[in-house]
């Protein structure tokens, strides 16, 4: 079966074309040298864009467009697990990139976690 992607115009309140010259101006940059914040916020934007996998964080598997619940549910996940002393250095990092790149998604300023 044919995989459908999903062409929605914006993503939470993001046009859909802006996330993707971000998340590709993103890729670019780190391109010889990704840290795990940026692996992570890459992994969420690669999600929002195409929800064919699992999400970053949760693994949640959404079907047909990811609505901006899915993004807040993940964005709450993904602060906890940064700031829960009993993950790793780098799933904390990671966690904390896919934090800051839904938080951008939904219209919010990074908290900094």
């Amino acid at each position: 079966m044919p995989r459908i992607r999903h062409k929605e115009a914006f993503i939470a309140i993001r046009p859909r074309e802006t996330v993707e010259a971000g998340a590709a101006e993103l890729a670019r940059q780190c391109e010889h040298r990704a840290t795990g914040d940026t692996r992570g916020a890459l992994a969420a934007y690669a999600w929002a864009l195409d929800p064919a996998g699992p999400a970053p964080v949760t693994g949640r598997v959404v079907r047909g467009p990811v609505a901006e619940l899915d993004l807040a549910v993940e964005e709450r996940a993904a602060i906890d697990r940064a700031r829960d002393p009993r993950h790793s250095a780098a799933d904390r990092a990671f966690a904390r990139g896919a934090a800051g790149a839904l938080e951008w998604l939904l219209g919010f300023s990074p908290i900094g976690v």
